[in-house]
Formats: structure tokens, C-alpha cells, sequence
């Protein structure tokens, strides 16, 4: 059945919305309830706050640390691969973790992944290491993956699909319900320039600095349905989105949404999507934390989302991306200026005081020390080319660096 218009609604205590729909078979209009449509759309619960993270690693030449090409020769010689898998180009692959409820668990399983890609990778004179864009990566030597659906990229967006050759860190956290993850993708928006400016470590493009501490965004915004999420504010309305854009050809599934946090409900998760692959895989894990005890505020503490224009929302996502952990922060609720530092670290002692746990504490006191320091993973790279002889010698230390973590660090 097709969606061809909103027909009514009826005012309650809880909106209730009728849909007209062409009937493919006979051809008459038929009316359905928002609850009717849900089921072509089911929302899997799944154990609230629970996490998991996605990893886009770079694939380099152990010699010149150039973009190889050679993630179906490393993925074809891995006896498992359910949780290692091809992403866009052939330069890239994708580390998948297990569904945790420790971030610590997390990290060990992503540093074992990590591992066995690192050991088959070397056996074919290559590597894998973090960060959101190669230093001098041309987009142009770029190979598109044998996936249909990144075939089906490539004709689409052309060379656009090429440029976005960038590699992000994918964070989900499990939900109950649709509602609760369309709720999020909403309430975490004021909060996504604290993932920007501290995942950030995209500062250069084919060998020139961008004056950006993120600038992954220019390969990803270009993609339809990108950045933040419509007006949509309950499940059934997003339903009838999703249903409206399949209708018409916009999209094909959810993975045509590319929004910055968007619903999962095959998995019962949100997908936050906004930021960098870190050069660490334990600074991964530690803003996956965040991201969970993040939403378990929002949601412990949920307020009314009010229908507006997202202008402040996106100057302050634009300024985590170009200044980092010194970008200035206008506070929605206040009109306020302040510095995305300042800003950081009072939503950190603010979530202290609502943490029990020893693992939440630890990933809290993690991200204030970051903050503290000042310095991004964007400030390293560029601190790291200044001393450097070459860009070799700067992709060669944060290859080092992957698997590196504090060593104050305890399981």
C-alpha cells in the first residue's frame, strides 16, 4: 500500500493520526490508523543503555602509509568475519562490536578485533589505524566496494561517493521503543557538539591543513536525508516518514537516513553517527559512555520537545567542527555564549552528580581530564606534523597509536 496524504487528526491527550492509502490491489482508498502502518516497521526492544560501536578503520601500506585498496584480500584470509566487514571503498573496514553493558568489555572486544585485522592485514603489507580522513588520501584513486549497495551509491551520488572516503565512529544505545529513540534523536542534539570536538581528528585534506578540527561533515553532509532529524516527535509519525520516502523513491531503507543520530529498529537501538573515528579505540569506548550515560538523563529527565528552527543547534555543531575543544557554545535554553569547553565539563559534573556506578564515574572523570587538557585528537595530528619530517612519519605514530590507552587504566 501506497501513502498518498495525512487525512485528519484528532486532538486527545495523545494525537491519533488516519491515513489514506491506495490499496495496490483493488485501487480504492483505504484508511488506516498510524498503529496499523507501525506493523510494517516494527521497533525491536532491546536492553535499555546497553551499547555497541562501529569503527571505520583507515587501511594504509605499511611503507608509505598510503590508502590500500586491499579489504577483500584482508577479509577474505579471516576466518570470521561477521563482526569485520567491507565498508564504502576498498581502503576501509568496518569493526562491528557485540551488544555490552560495559564499555570496558566493550574496549577489550574492539581491541581484539583490532588485532586480528592488524595480523592478517600485515601479512599483505598492510595496516589499519584510526583517525576521520587520511593526511594526503587522494578521492580521485578511491575504489568503491563490489556491495550492491555501494554500488548503488556510486551511481547515484558519483564522485561524491569517493569523497566520502571518511571514517567515523558509530555509537548505538539500546532503547525500549520507538518513541524513547525518536526522543533522542531529538533531545541529544544540543549535545552534539561535545562528540564533535572530542572525537575530532579530521584536520587535513590531501596533504593541506583545513583550518578544521572536524572536517569528515564535507563527505557526508552531500549524501539526501543528512544532518539533523525532520519534525517528526512519536514513532508513528516517523513511520509514516519512513513509509512516504520509500513511496516515492527518496529511500530504499533506513540506511538512506543519514541523519546525525537516527533510529535503528531492527536492532532496538539510536545510531549517533557524528563523529570521527578517534585515534584510540579506548577514546572510542570512553564516548561511547558518555553517549549512554547522555541518554540516560535525557531520558531519566525528559522534557517536551518544542518544534523550532535549528539555527543555534547548527552554529554550535559548526563551531565544534572548526575550533574543536576552543569553539565558543550558545546555550539554547539561555541564549548564552560560552566556551564548548566550559560547557563540556557542567554537563560532566552535572551527570556526576546523578552516577552511581563505578564505570560511569571513570568514563566522566576520563572525559573532564580531555577537556581539561585542551588538546584533541585534531591538535595532536597537527602537533604531531609540525615536528614531523614528513606525512609518512605522522601516519606511521598514529598507526602506533590505535591501541594505545591510559596507563592508569584498570579493568
Amino acid at each position: 500500500m501506497t501513502v498518498i496524504r495525512v487525512l485528519r487528526f484528532t486532538s486527545g491527550r495523545h494525537d491519533r493520526l488516519t491515513y489514506t492509502f491506495n490499496n495496490r490491489i483493488s485501487g480504492q482508498p483505504q484508511q488506516l490508523s498510524a498503529e496499523d502502518i507501525m506493523v510494517s516497521l516494527p521497533f525491536t526492544r532491546s536492553l535499555r543503555f546497553t551499547t555497541g560501536t562501529e569503527l571505520e578503520l583507515q587501511l594504509i601500506d605499511r611503507n608509505d602509509t598510503r590508502l590500500v585498496d586491499k579489504a577483500d584480500i584482508v577479509l577474505a584470509d579471516m576466518a570470521h568475519t561477521q563482526q569485520i566487514k567491507h565498508e564504502l571503498t576498498k581502503s576501509m573496514i568496518e569493526l562491528n562490536s557485540s551488544v555490552h553493558s560495559s564499555v570496558f568489555k566493550l574496549h577489550e572486544e574492539l581491541s581484539l578485533l583490532a588485532c586480528n585485522v592488524r595480523e592478517v592485514a600485515r601479512k599483505h603489507g598492510c595496516d589499519v589505524t584510526g583517525g576521520g580522513r587520511h593526511l594526503d588520501g587522494d578521492w580521485r584513486e578511491q575504489v568503491i566496494s563490489d556491495l550492491q549497495r555501494h554500488q548503488n551509491l556510486a551511481v547515484r551520488y558519483g564522485y561524491i561517493t569517493k569523497m566520502a572516503c571518511v571514517f567515523g565512529q558509530h555509537i548505538h544505545i539500546g532503547v525500549q521503543d520507538g518513541d524513547d529513540a525518536i526522543y533522542l534523536c531529538h533531545a541529544l542534539i544540543p549535545y552534539l557538539p561535545h562528540l564533535v570536538a572530542l572525537s575530532a581528528s579530521s584536520p587535513w585534506l590531501d596533504g593541506v591543513d583545513t583550518s578544521f578540527s572536524s572536517s569528515r561533515f564535507t563527505g557526508q553532509n552531500a549524501f539526501l536525508n543528512s544532518e539533523l532529524i525532520e519534525n517528526i516527535y512519536n514513532w508513528d509519525e516517523f513511520v509514516v516518514f519512513y513509509n512516504e520516502m520509500v513511496d516515492v523513491g527518496i529511500i530504499k531503507s533506513i540506511k538512506d537516513i543519514y541523519w546525525y543520530v537516527r533510529p535503528q529498529p531492527a536492532l532496538g537501538t539510536i545510531e549517533i553517527r557524528i563523529c570521527d573515528m578517534p585515534l584510540t579505540i579506548f577514546h572510542a569506548a570512553m564516548l561511547t559512555g558518555y553517549s549512554k550515560i547522555l541518554a540516560q538523563y535525557l531520558l531519566a529527565n525528559r522534557t517536551n520537545i518544542v518544534k523550532k528552527h535549528h539555527a543555534i543547534e547548527k552554529y554550535n555543531i559548526f563551531n565544534a567542527r572548526r575550533d574543536g575543544l576552543q569553539a565558543s557554545y550558545v546555550n539554547t535554553l539561555t541564549r548564552q555564549r560560552q566556551s564548548l569547553a566550559g560547557q563540556i565539563l557542567q554537563t560532566v559534573e552535572n551527570l556526576s552528580l546523578r552516577t552511581h556506578s563505578d564505570e560511569d564515574k571513570y568514563v566522566l572523570q576520563y572525559i573532564a581530564r580531555y577537556v581539561k587538557k585542551g588538546i584533541n585528537d585534531s591538535d595532536r595530528i597537527r602537533s604531531m606534523i609540525k615536528r614531523a619530517v614528513d606525512l609518512n612519519t605522522v601516519m606511521e605514530r598514529m598507526r602506533k597509536m590505535l591501541l594505545s590507552a591510559p596507563k592508569n587504566y584498570k579493568k
